[in-house]
């Protein structure tokens, strides 16, 4: 996240956009409410691929994205360390976009309990 801090503007590529379908491991596809991606230049050592991404709902690829937070597996889930990381609109993010986030990831440890809370920035 410090890197990217120094570094914005990288190439990042929208493999699941909102509405989008996804489980995140789970069985049960959920619809995004954020559109998912990642850093294929920078490879995650948890899954050897591009670093996952989330954009915060209200943002878009053409804003300043910053980190604002992380969504982190759960110790002893076979996916730790596949960390995602949570962009926001010049690193500000608003309580309606922590909440959509927040709830997105209640529901989907309602599920099956994989993820620990949202950290926030």
């Amino acid at each position: 996240m410090k890197f990217i801090r120094k570094n914005p503007k990288q190439r990042i590529i929208i493999d699941s956009p909102k509405g989008y379908k996804k489980g995140f491991g789970n069985e049960t596809k959920l619809p995004l409410p954020f559109d998912y991606g990642e850093y294929p230049d920078y490879i995650n050592p948890a899954d050897n691929m591009g670093w996952d991404i989330i954009i915060c709902p209200s943002c878009t690829l053409n804003d300043l994205l910053l980190p604002v937070g992380v969504a982190r597996y759960k110790t002893g889930i076979p996916k730790e360390g596949n960390d995602k990381i949570i962009l926001s609109k010049d690193g500000k993010v608003s309580a309606k976009d922590k909440k959509i986030i927040n709830d997105f990831f209640k529901e989907l440890n309602s599920i099956r309990n994989r993820f620990q809370p949202i950290e926030w920035t």
